[in-house]
């Protein structure tokens, strides 16, 4: 897949269905089941590296895709050119909520601690490098049945290191995996959100 858009230009004409700091989602006015990454200002190192990131899962032919969208390349649109991806929605078709959502309406933090370690798992089993942008807000729970969920992540992956190379070590990615996790888990437990539900559980 090219690194740059080639199709011809969609129209888009519809609100946004989410915007982050550098970009701003929009279903794709061909594809409901798709969304269009397309950057706000002229800043796109998030979807190049992004872009990046899902290229070399191609590389190595990685085919587990549950717990991370799927990429379908890029497209000219009349807002500017975008990453197409997977709209990540529950098993009833509704988009599916972040897991920030889930915590402040009152999911217990034993039940989403239990999601983190299935997705730290699944992180390191398949060398899945994401940068210091994760957040609660960037991780969906998808809804694949009425009992059970899964976490995926939408947003901040792929390296911001100057020198990837070393990344073709698996002991070396697994280390920085392990030390990204542990900075995010930090960052977790020390959100205001995460405190309160634990007070009201307490």
């Amino acid at each position: 897949m090219s690194k740059f858009p080639v199709k011809d230009e969609l129209t888009i004409c519809s609100k946004p269905i989410a915007q982050g700091r550098e970009r701003t989602c929009f279903l794709h006015p061909q594809d409901p089941e798709k969304i269009i990454k397309i950057s706000t200002g002229t800043e796109t190192t998030q979807s190049r590296r992004e872009i990046n990131f899902f290229e070399s899962l191609e590389k190595r032919n990685f085919s587990d895709y549950r717990h991370l969208p799927k990429y379908y390349g890029t497209v000219n649109t009349n807002l500017g050119w975008g990453l197409v991806v997977d709209l990540i929605c529950d098993y009833d078709k509704t988009i599916s909520n972040s897991l920030e959502w889930y915590i402040e309406n009152g999911t217990s933090i034993p039940a989403v601690e239990n999601h983190l370690e299935v997705l730290r798992e699944y992180l390191l089993e398949n060398l899945i490098i994401f940068n210091h942008d994760l957040c609660c807000a960037n991780l969906l729970l998808q809804k694949i049945s009425e009992d059970s969920a899964q976490l995926v992540i939408i947003d901040g992956l792929g390296d911001v290191v100057s020198i990837p190379w070393l990344n073709r070590f698996p002991s070396h990615v697994r280390s920085k995996i392990s030390r990204r996790w542990a900075r995010f888990m930090e960052r977790f437990y020390a959100e205001k959100y995460v405190i309160k539900r634990q007070q009201q559980s307490s």
